[in-house]
């Protein structure tokens, strides 16, 4: 199982942004598509409540990202290949 911080880590590199970015309260595309990313990640292993705890957000924030996440998987070509990107470098 990977680290919340290595999938942060990972996150934000391919997003061109920092850690403390992702951390923070920053709401550029830039920096909610890095989060957004690694919260989708983190649920993957973790779940909700525990990945809620780690980005400090309620459980319902961490439900409608990873949908919506799952939403733009769908339809924008262009962030399947982020998203795919992220999945490869995190194994």
């Amino acid at each position: 199982m990977m680290a919340i911080e290595d999938i942060k880590r990972i996150s934000a590199e391919t997003c061109g942004v920092t850690v403390d970015d992702i951390d923070g309260r920053g709401r550029s595309q830039k920096i909610s598509l890095a989060r957004q990313i690694a919260i989708y990640f983190s649920r993957k292993q973790l779940g909700v409540e525990a990945v809620g705890r780690h980005f400090n957000r309620i459980h319902s924030n961490i439900s409608y990202t990873c949908k919506r996440v799952d939403d733009f998987l769908e339809c924008d070509p262009e962030f399947t290949k982020i998203i795919k990107k992220v999945e490869a470098k995190l194994g």
